[in-house]
Formats: structure tokens, sequence, C-alpha cells
């Protein structure tokens, strides 16, 4: 009877998470699905490190958008080497999901989110950047881009695809409602 009872107990202790966590894995949205967490040092990192990267504002990062680029399926902790630590979101069991930072980047102040672990969960590497820009026109953003990575080499419709290296961006205005960039590793 003890055993029975200690087997129930146990059961329960291991359900009780799952329970917690399963309401945050079944929504639609990732901002809704992940909790936003505080910053928190790497435990092989001195208090000094941890407190430069931590005060390391985003917008005082000088990145640019050709080093944003290269930072696309880095670690997350060789992007916040760089960028700093900016506003974290990781989901119940504490992998990162997304970080989000206000930049400068092609003359202003551009809100970025990195995501990480989209398509291999626990590989803990950026696969994807979204640089939510202006309203400047899309044909100035385009001509931007193609300064810095040559010609397009699809376009279609409100959307210009370079390439760099082994990263695809893709410069898009689908709605009229202001450009972005996606950034993600090339096949």
């Amino acid at each position: 009877m003890k055993l029975r009872y200690s087997l129930m107990v146990s059961l329960c202790l291991l359900a009780l998470p799952g329970c917690q966590s399963r309401p945050q894995e079944t929504s639609a949205a990732p901002t809704v699905a992940s909790e936003t967490t505080a910053a928190q040092p790497d435990s092989g990192k001195t208090s000094t490190e941890s407190a430069q990267n931590e005060s390391k504002s985003p917008s005082e990062s000088s990145v640019d958008l050709k080093e944003l680029t290269d930072l696309v399926g880095k670690t997350d902790s060789e992007v916040t080497a760089v960028l700093g630590q900016g506003e974290e979101m990781k989901n119940g069991e504490g992998l990162i999901l997304e970080r989000s930072y206000t930049l400068p980047l092609l003359g202003e102040d551009a809100d970025v989110s990195l995501t990480f672990n989209l398509y291999q969960e626990g590989a803990d590497l950026l696969e994807q950047a979204t640089v939510n820009l202006g309203q400047s026109s899309l044909d100035d953003y385009a001509q931007s881009l193609t300064q810095l990575f040559g010609e397009p080499t699809e376009t279609y419709e409100d959307s210009y695809f370079f390439v760099s290296g082994s990263k695809t961006l893709v410069l898009a205005d689908p709605y009229g409602d202001g450009a972005y960039i996606e950034i993600s590793a090339g096949e």
C-alpha cells in the first residue's frame, strides 16, 4: 500500500510541471507562449563581465546590417557578446526563444527581433533576425541593400531577395504598413 501511495505521489509531482507549461506550448503566439525573463548572467562569467553586458544598451551597439547578418547562425552567447542582453523571451523550460533590441540600422532606429531555436530546438542558435523599419519607401531600402549586398537575386511584387554568403535577406512591405528585413540562413 505504501509503495502504491509513493508511486502515485511521484507521478503527480512529475505531472505537475507539465501541467503548468502545457498552456504555454499550445498558444499560437510566441510572445504569449513564452515568458519574459530578466537577463541572467552565465555562471561562467565574472560579476564584472555580467555587469558590463547588462549595462550595454542595445541602442549603443555599433552593429551594422552586415554584422547583424553575420550573427545569424551564431550561438546566443556569441550574439549577446556583440549586442548585449536585450529583452529576453524564454519558454517554461528556460530555453531562449527570442531577444529584442532597438538598433541604429539604415539611418534609423529599427526594432530588431532575433529568433532562436526556431528550427532546431535546443541548438541555442540564432536562426532568424527580423528588422522592422520605418515608413521610408521600399525602393529606398532596396537601394541601400543593393549597395551593401549587391543586386537582388529575385524580386517579386513588394519583395526583394538578397544573398550574403550563406544568408538570405528578404526585404518586403506586403501590406504597405512598413518595410521589414528578414534574415535567415540560406539553403
